[in-house]
């Protein structure tokens, strides 16, 4: 009997071990090949420590997708980018204000004007740039509308260019640009722009950009034929990113002597002054502000000197990158080496 008793015991403690095992092990993930696969069941796992109820641990799954490359808002990795059609796509609306020599020495400009630029990869690091603009402005002096000439202008810019960032931070660009505009006559203008700048470390650029008239057209002012004629000009810039995000570009050149008529002492002095003047300097800014993710304050001015005589342009707005990354937007791989064309990168003569 004494020898009966202990045998029951063990037999019994033996279930017991095996059914606490047999039950872990359904609760625990089987071990196949070299991976641990999760078991299909739902049952939280309990703790042996206490009675709590704890989440089960997640296991690697192979057969789930690797993740997907990121788009290159820090980086140019040239064609091997995974980018959206959308990322180097934005939308700017703003003010804008106006004077230039087609004015006739008489007349200035204030109004708004809303644009669409966009950067297409290519391949090999080039990419493809298109982009549309719409300004209207009111005039900003009376005497148009006192001789009885139009009281506004609107205009309609479009930019197609080619361009490219290197591996070694060479930046180049060749655009065409075109004007239509409906003024004291219709006319249709064009200029070719190029650029060619170097990075100096991660923040700054330096280069030179040009500007050279291709199409002329004729039109009349009052009683006066004249002919209107984009403006040759070329400078150096300096682009600089800040701390905050923010980008500025500073440019210093000259610009291609242009006519100094002027509508009112023509007619009441006979004064036509039509020599066109001297080469000129000029200079200009342009400024990239992000608030956030999307949005940023862009703006951009240039001036042809003298003043009175010659140029008096700038912009500034909201534009929305619909890619995101405003920080670093307009330094991606494909996004655009342009702005679309506006009176601060397209000035008229008049002759």
């Amino acid at each position: 009997m004494h020898r009966i008793v202990p045998a029951t015991l063990l037999v019994i403690f033996t279930a017991l071990v095996n059914t606490a095992q047999s039950d872990d092990l359904d609760r625990k993930p089987d071990f196949v090949g070299s991976v641990f696969q999760p078991v299909a069941d739902d049952r939280p796992y309990e703790s042996i420590v206490d009675d709590s109820v704890t989440e089960p641990p997640i296991y690697y799954d192979p057969t789930a997708p690797p993740p997907q490359m990121e788009t290159c808002d820090e980086c140019r990795c040239g064609s091997n980018c995974r980018t959206s059609w959308y990322e180097n796509l934005s939308v700017f609306i703003g003010l804008e204000g106006s004077k230039q020599p087609q004015e006739f020495g008489v007349n200035a400009h204030f109004g708004g004007r809303t644009s669409v630029n966009w950067g297409i990869p290519l391949f090999h690091g080039l990419g493809l740039q298109v982009g549309t603009a719409i300004t209207y402005t009111d005039n900003a002096v009376q005497v148009f509308e006192r001789v009885g000439e139009v009281s506004g202008r609107s205009q309609n810019y479009t930019t197609v260019g080619l361009f490219q960032r290197t591996d070694f931070g060479l930046t180049w660009g060749a655009a065409y640009d075109f004007l239509f505009q409906d003024y004291y006559s219709e006319v249709h203008l064009g200029q070719w722009r190029m650029k060619i700048g170097q990075e100096l470390g991660q923040d700054d650029e330096f280069g030179l950009k040009f500007a050279l008239p291709q199409r002329n057209d004729n039109a009349g002012v009052f009683i006066y034929p004249v002919t209107l004629k984009p403006i040759a000009q070329g400078s150096a810039y300096w682009r600089h990113s800040w701390e905050s995000g923010t980008q500025t570009i500073l440019w210093l050149g000259m610009a291609e002597g242009f006519g100094q008529r002027n509508l009112a002492f023509e007619a009441l002095f006979g004064d036509s002054r039509a020599r066109a003047a001297d080469e000129r300097f000029l200079f200009g800014a342009e400024i990239h502000a992000p608030l956030n993710d999307h949005f940023a304050i862009f703006g951009q001015a240039n001036f042809i000197l003298p003043a009175d005589t010659g140029t008096v342009d700038a912009f500034l707005g909201i534009v929305y990158h619909f890619g995101g990354g405003a920080r670093r937007a307009k330094q991606r791989q494909f996004a655009p080496a342009f702005e679309v064309a506006n009176s601060t990168s397209f000035s008229v003569d008049l002759r």
